[in-house]
């Protein structure tokens, strides 16, 4: 089965976090948006959403045990694009 490898990148702090791996590119989207919309005083997507961006780096088949990653990491989803206002 090929995983896809996404990572959330803080452009405030102009760093990619841990890799992880889903099943699909909207599993990757759909866990994104849920975090970002997540009400918590910790959260900081939640707080700072124009400062998150979601990148795919590839896909790693866990029949081989290789990856296949892109030349450049491929955004996904913008932070403040999945962020439901508050009412």
């Amino acid at each position: 089965m090929k995983l896809v490898l996404c990572t959330v990148k803080d452009r405030a702090a102009d760093a990619f976090g841990r890799p992880m791996f889903v099943p699909s590119v909207g599993v990757a989207i759909r866990s994104f948006s849920d975090e970002v919309n997540r009400a918590d005083n910790d959260n900081q997507l939640y707080n700072h959403p124009d400062d998150f961006d979601l990148y795919e780096l590839g896909e790693f088949d866990d029949n081989t045990g290789l990856f296949a990653l892109h030349e450049i990491p491929k955004l996904l989803s913008l932070g403040k694009q999945v962020k439901i206002p508050k009412e």
